[in-house]
């Protein structure tokens, strides 16, 4: 699918259930050549319970990628120093959006006079961390209703070292 135009907005009232319905598939389908089926059902679980899905997504600033009156992704910064969520569409994948939405991130945080963005990526996710500067600190494993998913803490320093001269 060619992207014609993205639109981005903020989190509107009402995007709850289409933005769970990305997530699990972006899980299930672009997650599938890094985790097997039990890790990407354990991590698609986090959006069964859609009041809880709702509320995590309202906290910080939740951008949202519309195409043709289709959502093509979604991501979130919180705190302002932190990319928590970042979530393409399958139809949409490999067209550049993630790292599009990590650039204005990245613009509100050094607005914000942030020194460092971070994130948690997950091995599908790592590459578009890296291309948009992100470098990997430490592979760490997480717990998903009991089983273990392989993620990366992740850094971008945002204000370059002060060197006394």
């Amino acid at each position: 699918m060619a992207i014609n135009h993205i639109e981005w907005r903020t989190l509107r009232a009402g995007d709850t259930p289409v933005l769970a319905e990305l997530f699990r598939d972006a899980v299930m389908q672009l997650a599938a050549s890094h985790y097997d089926e039990a890790g990407r059902v354990a991590w698609a679980a986090s959006a069964d319970d859609l009041d809880a899905f709702g509320a995590r997504l309202t906290q910080g600033l939740t951008l949202v990628a519309v195409s043709s009156d289709a959502i093509a992704a979604f991501g979130q910064l919180h705190p302002a120093d932190h990319v928590s969520m970042l979530y393409t569409a399958p139809a949409f994948a490999g067209q550049g959006i993630a790292w599009t939405l990590l650039a204005r991130f990245e613009a509100v945080a050094r607005a914000a006079g942030t020194p460092v963005l971070t994130a948690h990526a997950s091995a599908s996710a790592k590459r578009s961390f890296e291309r948009a500067g992100f470098h990997v600190l430490e592979e760490e494993n997480l717990d998903r209703n009991g089983v273990s998913l392989k993620r990366f803490r992740m850094q971008k320093p945002l204000v370059a070292a002060h060197i006394p001269q």
